[in-house]
C-alpha cells in the first residue's frame, strides 16, 4: 500500500473543479494551497500580531453551512482576545503555543483539537514557538462578530 499525505494526493480527474464545483485545493508549499489568498487576520491594530488566514472552503461559492480556514500565529504573535455568540473548533496541525479559554490556558500542539463554546473569552498564541502555529478553525458559515474582551456581554 501507498502512503502519501493529503498535500500530495492527485484525485483522478487533476486539479479541475468537477461539473457540481466540488475541487481540490493543492498543497504547493508547506501549509499553502494553490488558488488560497494568504490574508491578513484582520485589520490592522494593536489587540493581535502574527497572524495570517486563509480560507479553504465557505467563501467561493460552497453552499456549506460551516466555513473551514487555516490561521498561522507567527512567534510571538497572538490572536484577538475576544468572545463571540457562535463556537467553533480548532485542530492544530503544526507549532506549538497555547489557547486561553475563560481564565485557563492551555498548551497546544498538533494533533490537539479545541472546543470554544458560546460567549467563551478566548485568545491562541504562540509565546514561544521557534515555527507559526498553524491551525484549522471551523465555523459557522453564518455568524456574529467577534467582541474584544473589554467589550461586555449583551444586556451587561
Amino acid at each position: 500500500m501507498t502512503e502519501f499525505s493529503s498535500c500530495e494526493f492527485t484525485p483522478p480527474d487533476g486539479d479541475k473543479p468537477s461539473r457540481t464545483g466540488s475541487r481540490v485545493h493543492r498543497c504547493i508549499d508547506r501549509f499553502r494551497w494553490e488558488g488560497v489568498v494568504v490574508q491578513q487576520y484582520k485589520s490592522e491594530a494593536e489587540h493581535w500580531r502574527g497572524v495570517v488566514r486563509m480560507v479553504l472552503a465557505g467563501e467561493s461559492g460552497e453552499r456549506t453551512a460551516f466555513h473551514v480556514r487555516y490561521f498561522e500565529v507567527a512567534p510571538g504573535g497572538f490572536t484577538s482576545l475576544e468572545r463571540h455568540r457562535h463556537e467553533h473548533v480548532v485542530i492544530v496541525l503544526r507549532g506549538s503555543g497555547e489557547v486561553q479559554l475563560g481564565a485557563s490556558v492551555h498548551p497546544l500542539g498538533p494533533g490537539d483539537v479545541v472546543y470554544v463554546a458560546p460567549e467563551e473569552l478566548h485568545q491562541f498564541r504562540n509565546p514561544r514557538g521557534t515555527e507559526p502555529l498553524g491551525f484549522l478553525c471551523i465555523v459557522d458559515a453564518v455568524r456574529d462578530r467577534p467582541r474584544l474582551a473589554d467589550v461586555p456581554l449583551p444586556g451587561c
